[in-house]
């Protein structure tokens, strides 16, 4: 199962980080539609912050055990709060539609 938490500020509710582990092991590897979806929406969201914004965020990514992670030293302005907003959208849905293999947690911290 693919486990994300996305950490979110108390105060204005905007983003601090997210993270991202584990395979949804719904099928053959390569064939994986949960895996891939949540993959490219990821890889998308960290290029679409580094190439259309000015935010400093940290990424780190372990590809063999299904880990990333994106943080946020500061609050994100925002065109990045769009583009994270965004990626909840996109990721709730899939979870809506594969909640067997996709389970998203959201915390305030």
């Amino acid at each position: 199962m693919i486990e994300i938490t996305i950490c979110k500020r108390p105060d204005r509710k905007t983003y601090r980080s997210i993270q991202v582990s584990g395979h949804a092991c719904s099928v053959e590897d390569g064939d994986d539609l949960v895996c891939c979806s949540v993959s490219v929406l990821t890889i998308n969201l960290v290029n679409s912050l580094d190439h259309l914004t000015d935010d400093e965020f940290v990424f780190d990514q372990h590809e063999s055990i299904g880990f990333m992670s994106l943080v946020f030293p500061e609050e994100p302005g925002p065109e990045a709060d769009l583009l994270l907003r965004s990626y909840e959208l996109g990721i709730l849905s899939i979870a809506a539609q594969y909640g067997d293999w996709l389970n998203v947690n959201t915390e305030e911290v």
